[in-house]
C-alpha cells in the first residue's frame, strides 16, 4: 500500500518514481540504469511532456518528463548535456522515454550515462503505450479529483496553445488537434459539417454520422465552457456542437469505442475544442474571401466585363476550353407576393436553396449573386437537350417543394439560355437566361401556363426579338389592326375579350376547353367569340392572321411590363 502525506491546502499527496513503479495499474513502465543512489525516491510533483527546447521556463521543479527526444535528435553531446544540466537544476523527477527509431543510439548513450551521473532515474514506455493514460494516472495518485482535473487542463492547454502559435497551416492544425485528441482519449474523433459531411477525422475511414432522435443533453462534472449531446448508435457518441459566425456550425463527435470518458477527459478537451473552433473561423474566413472573389470574377465573365485576356485567364481557372458548347443556366427565387421587395429572411432561403442545388451540379461551375443561382452547364453528349430540361424540371419541383415546406414564401424559377461556342460568348446565353425570367409572367400569359417555372430562351421564338426593342410605339406597329381595335374596345368598356381570345387560342380553338379552364358557360365563351369578331374582323382560320394575332399578345403582355 502506497504511503504518502497529505498537504490539505492544494490537496496533493508525496508521490514517488518507486510509488510509479510499484503501482498495481498496468502501465507498463520499466526502470533503466544503475547506481540511482536513492533516485527512485524523488518525489512526483507534476508531470509534462517535453516538445519544446524552452521548457524549463514553464517548469516549478520536481516534474516528471515524458519524451521521445525528438526534441534533441539534431543536437551534438555538448548541446545535449547543456540542456540536461538546465533541467537537472530544476530537480526533475525523473525521465519516461519512448524509444524512437529514429533517435541515435549517441543520444540514449549520453542521457543513460547522466542520468546515472546524477541519481536521476529514467524509465520506459513501450511504443504503443499512450502519454496521456500515464499523465491522468500521476495526476490523480497526487492530487485530488478538482485540483488534478485542473492541472491536467491546464497541460492541455499549453499543448493545444503550441499548436496555434507553432503552425501555420490551419489545415494542419485542425489533423494535428484530432490526432492528439485521439491519443488523449483513445478514442475515435472527428468533425462534421451541420449537413453531416464528414470535414476531418482521426480515422482513415471515418463513420457516417447523423444524429438521431432521443439526443440528451450531457454536462461534464467539471469546470468548463463547453456542453455536449449524447447518444447511442453501434457505440456511445459525445457531440459538441461548435458554432462559428452567421449562424454556421461544426459537430465535434467523440466516439466512445476503447475507453469510458470520465471527467479528466473533458478538461482535457476543453482548449482542444476552442483550438478547432478558432482554426474552422478562420478557415471559414478565408474560404468566404476566395469563393468571393471567384463569384465576383465568375460574374464579370458571365456579365461580359472582362477584357479579351481577363476571361482567358478566369476560364483556365474554371477549367473550360474555347471550343465547349455552353448553356448558362439561371435559376431564381421571386417573392409570390409581387408588391414586395425580397427581405433578408427570404435572401437567406437563396443560400439555402444554393446549398441544396450544389448536391446534384459541380460547385466549380455554380455562382450566386443576390437572389439568382447561375450555373455553366457543359454540354454532354451522353444527355439530349430534352433530358436535360426535364433534369432541371425535376430539379424546380424538388426545391420547390423544400421552399414550401419551409414556409418561404418565394417561388423557384429557371431560365434557360441558349447554346454557344466557347466562354467568351457566354454573355449571350447568360443575357438569354435572364430574359426567360424577367418576363416568365408574360410567358405564363402567353401559353397559358401559370404554373411555368421552367423556361428555355431556344422555345421563344419571336419573343426574344420583341424584348429587345424599348420603344413603346415601335412595338405598337407590329400590333395587327384587328388586335388593337379589340384592345381599344376592352379598356373603354373595362371587357375581358382579349383574356377570353387568348385563352381560346391557347387551347387550339378549343370551345369546350376554353370554358372549362376560364370556369365561364359554354355559351357565353362563344358569345364571347363572335362580339371578337364583329369588333375586330379577325378570321380564325386564317393561320397568318392568327399569328400576327398571337405576336400582338405577347407585345401587349410586354408593354404592362415596361
Amino acid at each position: 500500500m502506497i504511503q504518502c502525506h497529505k498537504y490539505e491546502s492544494v490537496g496533493c499527496s508525496v508521490y514517488t518514481v518507486k510509488n510509479l513503479l510499484e503501482s498495481n495499474e498496468n502501465l507498463q513502465i520499466r526502470l533503466i540504469g544503475k547506481n540511482l543512489g536513492g533516485g527512485v525516491d524523488r518525489e512526483i510533483k507534476g508531470i509534462r511532456i517535453i516538445e519544446e527546447l524552452d521548457i524549463k521556463k514553464y517548469m516549478v521543479g520536481g516534474e516528471l518528463l515524458l519524451t521521445s527526444l525528438k526534441v534533441f535528435e539534431k543536437m551534438n553531446e555538448e548541446m545535449f548535456l547543456f540542456h540536461l544540466e538546465e533541467l537537472n537544476k530544476k530537480k526533475i523527477s525523473g525521465f519516461i522515454i519512448k524509444r524512437n527509431e529514429s533517435i541515435p543510439s549517441c543520444l540514449l548513450d549520453t542521457l543513460f550515462k547522466f542520468c546515472e551521473e546524477n541519481h536521476i532515474p529514467v524509465l520506459e514506455i513501450s511504443q504503443n503505450q499512450n502519454y496521456f493514460g500515464i499523465i491522468k494516472y500521476i495526476l490523480g495518485q497526487i492530487y485530488n479529483k478538482e485540483a488534478a482535473n485542473r492541472l491536467y487542463f491546464a497541460s492541455m492547454h499549453d499543448i493545444f496553445s503550441g499548436i496555434l502559435l507553432n503552425e501555420s497551416n490551419l489545415n494542419v492544425v485542425i489533423e494535428k488537434v484530432l490526432i492528439l485528441l485521439n491519443k488523449m482519449l483513445d478514442n475515435p474523433v472527428a468533425i462534421y459539417s451541420s449537413d453531416y459531411d464528414c470535414y476531418a477525422s482521426s480515422e482513415e475511414e471515418p463513420v457516417s454520422f447523423n444524429i438521431e432522435n432521443g439526443l440528451k443533453r450531457y454536462i461534464p462534472e467539471v469546470i468548463t465552457k463547453h456542453q455536449y449531446f449524447i447518444q447511442k448508435r453501434e457505440y456511445v457518441e459525445y457531440i459538441n456542437k461548435m458554432q462559428l459566425f452567421d449562424g454556421r456550425y461544426f459537430y465535434l463527435v467523440i466516439t466512445e469505442k476503447n475507453n469510458q470518458l470520465n471527467d479528466i477527459d473533458f478538461a482535457g478537451t476543453e482548449d482542444a475544442i476552442l483550438t478547432l473552433q478558432f482554426a474552422l473561423m478562420r478557415l471559414s474566413a478565408e474560404e468566404e474571401l476566395d469563393k468571393k472573389y471567384q463569384k465576383d470574377l465568375e460574374y464579370r465573365l458571365l456579365a461580359g466585363t472582362l477584357s479579351s485576356e481577363e476571361e482567358d485567364e478566369v476560364a483556365n481557372i474554371l477549367g473550360l476550353n474555347d471550343t465547349d458548347d455552353l448553356r448558362v443556366v439561371t435559376f431564381r427565387l421571386l417573392p409570390k407576393n409581387k408588391s414586395r421587395r425580397f427581405t433578408s429572411e427570404q435572401l437567406r432561403q437563396t443560400e439555402i436553396v444554393e446549398k441544396e442545388l450544389l448536391r446534384d451540379l459541380p460547385k466549380k461551375y455554380t455562382t450566386s449573386n443576390t437572389n439568382q443561382i447561375i450555373y455553366i452547364y457543359k454540354k454532354d453528349e451522353q444527355i439530349s437537350k430534352l433530358q436535360f430540361r426535364l433534369k432541371l424540371e425535376e430539379l424546380q419541383r424538388k426545391i420547390q417543394s423544400n421552399l414550401d415546406k419551409r414556409n418561404a414564401n418565394a417561388e423557384f424559377t429557371i431560365g434557360i439560355g441558349k447554346n454557344v461556342k466557347g466562354y467568351h460568348a457566354l454573355k449571350e446565353s447568360f443575357t438569354d437566361s435572364k430574359i426567360a425570367l424577367e418576363y416568365i409572367h408574360v410567358i405564363r400569359k402567353i401559353i397559358g401556363d401559370e404554373d411555368k417555372s421552367v423556361v428555355d430562351c431556344s422555345k421563344l421564338g419571336f419573343f426574344r426579338m420583341f424584348v429587345k426593342i424599348a420603344d413603346k410605339e415601335e412595338l405598337l406597329s407590329y400590333v395587327p389592326e384587328s388586335l388593337q381595335k379589340l384592345y381599344e374596345f376592352d379598356q373603354q368598356k373595362k371587357g375581358s375579350l382579349i383574356e377570353t381570345l387568348e385563352c381560346f387560342l391557347n387551347n387550339k380553338q378549343s370551345l369546350k376547353q376554353t370554358s372549362k379552364q376560364m370556369f365561364v358557360h359554354y355559351r357565353t365563351i362563344s358569345y364571347r367569340l363572335e362580339k371578337i369578331k364583329e369588333i375586330s374582323n379577325m378570321d380564325f382560320d386564317n393561320p397568318a392572321e392568327i399569328l400576327a394575332v398571337r405576336n400582338g399578345l405577347i407585345i401587349y403582355r410586354l408593354i404592362e411590363t415596361m
